[in-house]
């Protein structure tokens, strides 16, 4: 069974193909108009050293070998992408949702400090997704007091985390949408394709059988012997 000879058997029976394609069309409508919305919102927070801007890593063992926010960024990144977190937050799974990394899409380098935190939430409620936002530099400010707490850091020389961006308002996310709605589709006109298919091939043996048969009793006719044997 090849592509070609599924597409002309889908021709061949378009009185199947052409409902299939239009039953498909309603159904992938359907599940685009009874998904609920999603909305994303987006923040960036920043690791900043207090008054002293010469407190080495010596004094504050929270940063990298090379005095660097990069470790602790990602520290934090990986503390706070945790199931555990996010059920703190009071997130819904398949509902609300957040990602975080330190390193944008513009600061990919490698080597370079990095004491960024850029955050992207989602959630079926604009406000939601951007409260997420927040309470996710609030987790990271908290998760960051506790690291150096327990190194014994003094007040006077922790790093903090500031926002930098706050949240943005709330966009709707659509590509989720025409996404479910396109995978219907796309399943609906194949499983119409197969079916066309296999009746035209139904079809067509049933013929050719027909035409075996028709052949064969011309030919007894035409041969009185064969008709005796």
């Amino acid at each position: 069974m090849s592509l070609s000879s599924v597409l002309r058997a889908a021709l061949r029976r378009w009185y199947i193909t052409v409902p299939g394609v239009l039953l498909s069309l309603v159904l992938a409508s359907t599940v685009f108009s009874s998904l609920p919305p999603k909305y994303t919102s987006s923040g960036i927070a920043v690791l900043v050293r207090q008054n002293n801007p010469s407190v080495a890593n010596a004094i504050n063992p929270a940063l990298g070998s090379d005095g660097t926010f990069t470790t602790t960024t990602l520290t934090l990144v990986q503390a706070l992408d945790t199931p555990a977190v996010r059920t703190e937050l009071g997130l819904r799974e398949g509902v609300d949702n957040f990602t975080i990394s330190n390193v944008g899409k513009s600061t990919a380098v490698a080597g370079a400090d990095h004491p960024f935190l850029y955050i992207t939430t989602q959630s079926s409620s604009p406000e939601k997704s951007t409260e997420i936002v927040a309470d996710v530099m609030g987790v990271a400010r908290q998760k960051l007091g506790e690291l150096q707490n327990g190194f014994h850091v003094r007040p006077q020389n922790q790093i903090k985390v500031e926002s930098v961006v706050d949240a943005t308002p709330p966009k709707e996310v659509m590509n989720i949408l025409f996404a479910v709605a396109g995978a219907v589709l796309v399943l609906g006109i194949v499983v119409t394709c197969i079916v066309a298919f296999a009746w035209d091939a139904l079809i067509v043996t049933r013929e050719r059988r027909h035409i075996h048969r028709s052949t064969s009793r011309a030919q007894e006719n035409a041969d009185p012997r064969a008709a005796i044997i």
